[in-house]
């Protein structure tokens, strides 16, 4: 008996240390990231490990990749004349179009206090996964998104680093 209780005591020293000696998985974007500054007030962080990616220069879209992940940043011009709530339909409707599945919209609570939206789904064809910010105003759609296979939870922390000074 006295055998067991040592050998437990010694059980729980081991995952004491163990636990003690575990890294801090708290992610903050302007520790771990790199500034992006997009022009016209638009700024974000990415993930230090993700490279800038030369994509096509004329298609408008920045792409930071890392492996199978793709964070993008893109501005639309509007072509309608519509109010926010409007856009983000049409918005929604394109995804639709482009055959997505499990589309969710929310409005997330930024802490730059930039008012947009947040679209989550899949692509039906590839299987990638995706989250889309994405900022209307009356001229332009803003969007920086993630694709993915495996959600890192990590992720939100740089999507919603998404601030437009004018924006707000």
């Amino acid at each position: 008996m006295k055998s067991i209780i040592k050998l437990m005591v010694v059980f729980v020293c081991v995952v004491s240390l163990v636990a003690c000696g575990k890294k801090d998985t708290t992610v903050s974007a302007n520790r771990d990231g790199v500034l992006y500054e997009a022009g016209v007030g638009v700024s974000f962080y990415y993930p230090s490990d993700f490279k800038l990616s030369e994509g096509n220069p004329n298609d408008g879209v920045t792409r930071f990749t890392k492996e199978n992940q793709i964070l993008f940043y893109k501005v639309e011009e509007n072509e309608y004349d519509n109010d926010t709530d409007q856009l983000s339909e049409l918005y929604k409707g394109e995804l639709e179009a482009s055959e997505v599945s499990s589309l969710k919209v929310k409005r997330p609570a930024l802490e730059s206090g930039l008012k947009c939206y947040e679209y989550k789904g899949s692509y039906v064809k590839t299987g990638l996964k995706f989250i889309h910010l994405v900022y209307f105003d009356d001229k332009n759609t803003y969007v920086y998104g993630y694709d993915f296979r495996k959600n890192l939870k990590k992720m939100i922390v740089y999507l919603e680093s998404f601030t437009k000074s004018s924006g707000l």
